[in-house]
């Protein structure tokens, strides 16, 4: 979920220059790591902000979170997180390891109200963070009953935690829905539970009017 909030971060910065989208950011050996790995081995090796942060929204993408992460200064989008969301704490790049023992945190209230200003926010850059999470590649068990809606979905795992966060949009108001979960061990037990509070949702929103 922390690439979510570094999109918030980079949106800020947009507002004041909006010529930041376009930038160029160059993939290098030191910029692989453990993960999607797609950007890594095309023959393209310049990108812009703009995709980038379409790449980070639509998969679950460590290289590309950690290009931004350089782009923009680690300390800098820290610093501006503890000013506007306290609970989310940028304290190392992805699949890296902390060199001052800070590692990212966040919580499900922290997010909620991250996702629901990126949802609802009416400008370019965050029309292009929904269309990214609209084509979230990885399925998520949140939408695991949503049929063919259109959600906008984001996961997070690793090892010991799984963290969804889904949105869609009824005429009425947006709705959204965070988890997070930790485990230790096998975690069959925490994506069944993803599974029944999804058909738990949509149970109840099926029948609901929605944005076409």
């Amino acid at each position: 979920m922390i690439d979510l909030a570094i999109a918030a971060y980079i949106e800020d910065q947009w507002k004041k220059t909006p010529e930041v989208v376009d930038e160029k950011m160059e993939v290098t050996n030191l910029s692989r790591v453990r993960g999607a790995g797609i950007i890594g081995d095309l023959r393209r090796t310049n990108w812009s902000v703009r995709d980038i942060v379409y790449l980070t929204s639509a998969l679950s993408y460590n290289v590309a979170t950690n290009l931004l992460i350089e782009e923009f200064d680690i300390y800098e989008i820290d610093e501006w997180l503890k000013q506007n969301y306290p609970s989310i704490r940028l304290g190392k790049e992805l699949m890296r390891y902390s060199t001052n023992g800070q590692d990212n945190e966040c919580t499900a209230i922290s997010i909620d109200k991250l996702i629901t200003y990126l949802m609802t926010t009416q400008n370019l850059f965050c029309a292009l963070v929904r269309k990214g999470l609209s084509n979230h590649t990885i399925p998520t068990d949140l939408t695991f009953y949503g049929d063919n809606l259109l959600t906008y979905n984001k996961l997070g795992r690793d090892r010991q935690a799984r963290h969804e966060v889904c949105a869609f949009m009824t005429k009425k108001a947006p709705v959204f829905c965070t988890v997070l979960s930790s485990y230790e061990g096998r975690n069959i037990e925490d994506i069944l539970f993803f599974q029944e509070l999804s058909k738990l949702i949509f149970s109840h929103v099926k029948s609901a009017d929605f944005e076409k």
